[in-house]
């Protein structure tokens, strides 16, 4: 017993597979792709919390913590050093010079700074000791979000690459199925040659249907085109909206640092600038003291005093400027730290302005998915009403699946403008 050769798919049918084949696996490449670009942005939203809250503990520590009293240690061990000649010389300077000689000795330790750090005339190393603080927490400094950034920015390259593949292979298969109509796969098998299946149509073929129903044909083409092609729109939004909600929230993590540190800059800046002040102003009053006083003894000794005390004034202002001074490279600060310290608060309408721009594009893209997501809905209605106007052999009929052809075009090219 002999069973009956099956035959084979016509080339036009193997080629339709083919195509099929390319779109789907070109559709889960990226979609695969876009995901772990969605990875690495969100990796990178990240790093970059975890940097930027070492970095706002690090700029804490030094000018919120120990800065202010560093100053004030260094001042006490300024006045002591100032005083030192006049120790001896009255009652008045021997009692300021033993307060401050002692409290710059009681308190050292107190700064949490070390001794190697102090300069004398110019205070604490308050820059040197922040880069000191980053060169202790490498893990953190060494985080890079822009670089994963990156990587996500490459992954999304090749998503779109696979993106291209899969619209490539459509314009083939419509290209196709509208020109080609070979007069050899229309001709009958030959008696007693192998059976070739030619009706089988995954790709509806206007070209080789009948001159009835090649408008509906070819609207079911279409409508078929448009389900290979809204869900690559859709996978390519999603992409869109994840790597802008991403840098909308580096963008505001880096807005918030920023401020936070450039204010604990600014407020120990502020601190430290008031003390220069009074300082010269207690120089004054001690200069003023002298000229009331009525006895020339006391006189002397007060007007001694406050020439020490304008010397201390300006020493204290050079320490305000060495110790307030912004950091650099030099001092082994990271950029990313200095170029946030020199932020200026008033500035933050400006610093927002790319994060809201960012908060937008994430707006736009997810609103495009969304109608690529109806238009695909459509596009499905539209599909099964075109297969059954051409099953009823109703051309009236084809009303329908153009109404729902024409809304999901309509709403494709509101996602896309």
């Amino acid at each position: 017993m002999t069973t009956r050769d099956p035959g084979r798919f016509s080339p036009r049918i193997r080629a339709q597979i083919a195509l099929i084949t390319v779109v789907t696996a070109a559709t889960l490449a990226a979609t695969w792709q876009f995901s772990q670009a969605g990875g690495a942005y969100q990796d990178a939203v990240r790093q970059e919390i975890k940097r930027q809250a070492g970095v706002q503990e690090e700029v804490r520590q030094v000018y919120g913590v120990e800065g202010p009293q560093a100053f004030r240690v260094a001042v006490a061990r300024a006045e002591a050093e100032a005083l030192s000649p006049l120790r001896d010389d009255g009652r008045l300077a021997a009692s300021q010079y033993t307060i401050a000689s002692e409290s710059g000795f009681l308190l050292r330790d107190s700064t949490g700074l070390p001794e190697s750090s102090f300069h004398s005339g110019l205070g604490y190393d308050l820059p040197g000791r922040l880069g000191d603080l980053q060169a202790a927490s490498p893990g953190v400094h060494a985080l890079d979000p822009d670089a994963r950034l990156r990587s996500g920015d490459r992954w999304a390259a090749w998503a779109l690459g696979s993106v291209m593949v899969a619209v490539a292979a459509v314009a083939a298969a419509l290209i196709a199925a509208n020109v080609l109509r070979p007069v050899a796969w229309r001709r009958p098998p030959a008696p007693g040659g192998r059976r070739v299946l030619r009706t089988l149509e995954l790709i509806p073929q206007p070209a080789t249907a009948p001159p009835g129903t090649r408008l509906t044909v070819g609207l079911n083409l279409l409508i078929v085109a448009l389900l290979f092609l809204l869900p690559l729109g859709q996978v390519y939004a999603a992409g869109g909206e994840q790597r802008a909600q991403a840098e909308a929230a580096r963008r505001a993590v880096q807005v918030r640092t920023d401020i936070a540190v450039s204010g604990q800059l600014q407020a120990f800046r502020l601190l430290s600038r008031q003390e220069a002040l009074a300082a010269a102003f207690r120089a004054e009053a001690r200069q003023l003291a002298a000229i009331d006083a009525a006895d020339p003894e006391v006189a002397g000794q007060e007007a001694r005093l406050a020439a020490v005390e304008r010397g201390l004034a300006r020493t204290v202002q050079a320490m305000s400027a060495y110790m307030a001074r912004t950091p650099a490279r030099a001092d082994g600060v990271d950029k990313v730290v200095i170029a946030g310290l020199r932020t200026d608060p008033a500035d933050q309408p400006a610093l927002t302005v790319d994060q809201n721009h960012q908060v937008d594009l994430a707006q736009r893209s997810g609103n495009r998915g969304l109608l690529l997501a109806v238009a695909t809905a459509f596009a499905v209605v539209g599909e099964v009403l075109a297969a059954s106007a051409l099953v009823a052999g109703r051309r009236w009929w084809v009303l329908w699946p153009v109404t729902a052809t024409v809304v999901s075009l309509v709403l494709t090219g509101a996602a896309v403008r």
